[in-house]
């Protein structure tokens, strides 16, 4: 898949254009005719060897290199990723899960051919294997959202679809319940942590505050680095009126 990396508006226009004509397709043809054009037009290569016929394969997937588990509010190492006793604050996560480490070159390379390759497959690829089970039950699972010019760019927003994936698997269904409502800079674009963090602030808005009220939610990302979006939207979830939030990205 031809990965484009943007750096000029002319750049983006074309990126957009691609994304509206790859949802006419998807919703317009056969999905096989589509997937062998697709196919045709970019070559199945793993992102990990190199491989023709698969974007992941069987030995790279069991390479990757999983997660340490950290608190998400303060970044340090954390069993289980419960966030810690002292950590711990009214509009705060109570934990977070990652998958795999963003530092495995496999692994960035295969969240940057979801996110810039706009290959969807690498969801289902990557949550291979994975079993979710929890202590806790939760009502809903929530995407972290994109701003709408943001998504309709990509065609899809990477989050949902993991947290469509997760949702499946464990049997709770996905809540929208929150509204990008402004375009932030790209985090990727911000070195420092507090940065970030300014970036993020005030960014989302809760949308339906009555299904949020005293509710127990799962925050889902692709790739949770200084984790100043997660913690955003899961204050804007404690606003609302949410009791507990937890945190579920592809990797840190």
């Amino acid at each position: 898949m031809l990965i484009l990396n943007i750096h000029n508006k002319e750049q983006e226009m074309v990126l957009s254009n691609i994304s509206c004509i790859n949802r006419f397709l998807m919703q317009n043809c056969d999905v096989t005719f589509w997937q062998k054009l697709l196919d045709f037009v970019y070559p199945r290569i793993c992102v990990g060897c190199g491989k023709e016929g698969v974007f992941l394969c069987d030995e790279c997937f069991t390479g990757l290199e999983i997660a340490e588990q950290m608190c998400p509010m303060c970044g340090r190492g954390s069993a289980f990723g419960w966030t810690h006793k002292q950590c711990l604050r009214e509009d705060g996560m109570e934990g977070l899960i990652c998958l795999y480490s963003y530092e495995d070159q496999t692994v960035k390379k295969a969240v940057d051919e979801l996110k810039f390759g706009f290959n969807r497959e690498m969801v289902n690829l990557l949550l291979k294997d994975f079993v979710f089970e929890s202590g806790m039950m939760f009502d809903a699972i929530v995407p972290v959202p994109l701003y709408f010019y943001r998504e309709n760019w990509r065609g899809f927003n990477q989050a949902e679809l993991i947290a469509r994936e997760v949702g499946k698997r464990m049997s709770v269904e996905i809540g929208n319940y929150l509204n990008r409502k402004r375009n932030t800079k790209q985090q990727s674009t911000l070195e420092a942590r507090q940065d970030r963090e300014v970036n993020m602030r005030g960014s989302f808005r809760a949308i339906d505050a009555k299904k949020i009220r005293r509710g127990r939610f799962l925050l889902v990302d692709d790739v949770f680095t200084s984790g100043a979006s997660m913690r955003e939207a899961a204050r804007e979830l404690k606003r609302a009126g949410a009791d507990t939030v937890w945190g579920l990205a592809l990797a840190h």
